[in-house]
């Protein structure tokens, strides 16, 4: 069967089919494409929520707040559930405190201005779905292999490990970068793992979802 290629129509297609979005969420995607925020699209937000309620997740974990875009989605698919997230940027962890608020979801989301990597150390408590965000940010392969465990240490059997970036526009057939290898890396890691079982998902620049194993 012939693949169908991605095109920009195809996606606007596909964009158009969605229910239209809160005021929130769109002021969020004008002001990204207009400030190059990097925020998942909605479609993806729309795939992330989805795949949150499906799979009852109450308790998220999120590595890379950036403005609260993907953090409001994802809480939409909650009913009632919290967030704990990382955003080392100050301006963008009080923008997104605001505007998680204007959503109506200040008490539900915690926002921590620090390294995801020495928090999640420290972090207490368990989550029933992980989104990470920060694929394109760490320093090695081994800062990756790091992240994976601390994530896993604290997700349940039938928790979600989600992970945006995954397929970087296709350079992870031939990684030049450390982005690249990054997402090479961990894609290969989530898919060898024995805790495990996974898929990539290739929309927008690739999802990568994950299930702890019972």
């Amino acid at each position: 069967m012939r693949r169908i290629e991605s095109t920009d129509e195809l996606q606007e297609y596909m964009n158009a089919l969605l229910p239209p979005r809160e005021p929130v969420l769109a002021r969020l995607e004008e002001e990204a494409h207009r400030e190059h925020i990097p925020i998942v699209d909605p479609h993806e937000g729309a795939l992330l929520s989805l795949l949150v309620k499906i799979a009852g997740a109450k308790r998220l974990l999120e590595l890379g707040t950036a403005t609260g875009y993907s953090g409001i989605w994802m809480l939409r698919g909650t009913n009632g559930g919290t967030l704990t997230t990382y955003e080392l940027d100050h301006a963008r962890a009080e923008r997104a405190r605001a505007n998680f608020a204007e959503a109506g979801l200040a008490k539900q989301a915690l926002v921590l201005e620090e390294n995801a990597v020495s928090g999640l150390e420290k972090l207490e408590g368990r989550f029933d779905a992980c989104f990470i965000d920060l694929i394109n940010s760490f320093r090695s392969e081994e800062i990756t292999r790091r992240v994976v465990e601390l994530c896993l240490e604290r997700l349940d059997p039938g928790a979600l490990l989600m992970t945006d970036n995954s397929l970087q526009q296709g350079d992870v057939l031939r990684p030049a970068t450390q982005n690249n290898r990054n997402a090479a890396y961990y894609n290969e890691l989530v898919a060898r793992h024995p805790r495990l079982e996974s898929v990539v998902i290739p929309i927008r620049d690739g999802l990568s979802v994950a299930r702890v194993r019972d």
